[in-house]
């Protein structure tokens, strides 16, 4: 493997990949899926690189190919990411049908022309059934990687239509390891839960906010509906935006994985909360942590619909409240 190989764990996804570039037998739709930050967009483009380097050691990183690419003008690498003048995360039909336009016209010098829509999951309905048949059957010598890290979320036509190449977790140690080289916390590792870029947020300030949301979303929990909703007032201000409320329902998950966690006799991450996470396990094990993964995922959906963070957090709380208090003694 060439030394410019960016990234750590998955490394017998990477290889499949890079076999199947070298004897020129890539599947012309890869599903590149996966936890958030284990490098499964790096990957892409750096699979893009590899593919069409001219040098003998690729990507060289200084040939025309790899200088364009690397700039972000090769004609024949086309990502596609959610559209920036809509309030939500949308790759809209407009963009579906100028990516089917574009792909009519010949490549210009690439070997292989990659297409990366990153992420998938941003595909509403009409944009991701005008792609269906692009998809299936692209133009000669065209490539598709398509990245998410919400595989249940893609329509069942567009899964069908692609090979599917799972990313996980980097192992703690290695991930340690890799920290620790850059000058980092190699507890971030364990904190980000095997993600490198999660990680390098965390090490970037994202962790002491999230402690104190933590803290202010234990406090809530539990507590009269007043309390309850000053938080969820706090959190999902409207001129904070979505991603607040985001990282809200995100701590909010991290906190019942360690609930679950103590609920099987595994140690929990977040070792300050115990004493809580221990009620909150007797409460919810089995099936309160299975309905309200469900709540979960539809608190994100309907946050990358643009609804009121606000009203999100609002109902998703409210509806733990119930859980908690609705749980026989034991």
């Amino acid at each position: 493997m060439t030394p410019a190989f960016p990234l750590i764990g998955n490394r017998a996804q990477t290889a499949r990949l890079i076999a199947a570039s070298d004897a020129d037998r890539m599947h012309h739709a890869y599903l590149l899926e996966g936890p958030e930050g284990v490098g499964k967009a790096t990957f892409a483009l750096w699979l893009a690189r590899y593919t069409n380097c001219t040098s003998a050691s690729r990507p060289c990183g200084t040939c025309r190919s790899c200088h364009l690419m690397l700039s972000g003008t090769h004609p024949d690498l086309v990502v596609v990411v959610p559209d920036p003048d809509r309030a939500t995360r949308v790759i809209t039909v407009d963009q579906a049908h100028q990516l089917i336009q574009a792909l009519q016209l010949q490549r210009h010098s690439a070997r292989r022309r990659f297409v990366i829509l990153d992420p998938v999951d941003a595909l509403n309905d009409e944009s991701a059934n005008a792609l269906l048949k692009t998809l299936e059957e692209p133009p000669q010598g065209t490539q598709f990687l398509l990245v998410t890290a919400r595989v249940a979320s893609l329509l069942p036509t567009i899964r069908s239509r692609t090979q599917r190449v799972r990313f996980g977790p980097v192992p703690e140690a290695e991930l340690a390891d890799w920290l620790v080289a850059r000058g980092l916390d190699a507890d971030l590792g364990r904190s980000s839960g095997g993600s490198p870029g999660f990680a390098i947020r965390l090490a970037g300030g994202e962790e002491a906010e999230r402690r104190t949301l933590r803290e202010a979303l234990l406090a809530a929990v539990g507590q009269p509906l007043g309390k309850l909703f000053a938080f969820t007032e706090a959190e999902g201000k409207k001129e904070e935006g979505v991603n607040r409320a985001a990282l809200a329902v995100d701590v909010l998950e991290e906190l019942l994985r360690d609930s679950a966690c103590l609920a099987q006799g595994r140690p929990a991450l977040h070792r300050e909360a115990r004493p809580t996470l221990r009620r909150w396990a007797s409460a919810l094990w089995p099936g309160g942590f299975v309905r309200l993964g469900g709540h979960l995922a539809q608190a994100r959906d309907r946050l990358a619909l643009n609804v009121n963070g606000r009203v999100v957090l609002e109902a998703l709380l409210t509806q733990l409240n119930l859980e908690l208090s609705a749980a026989p003694p034991r």
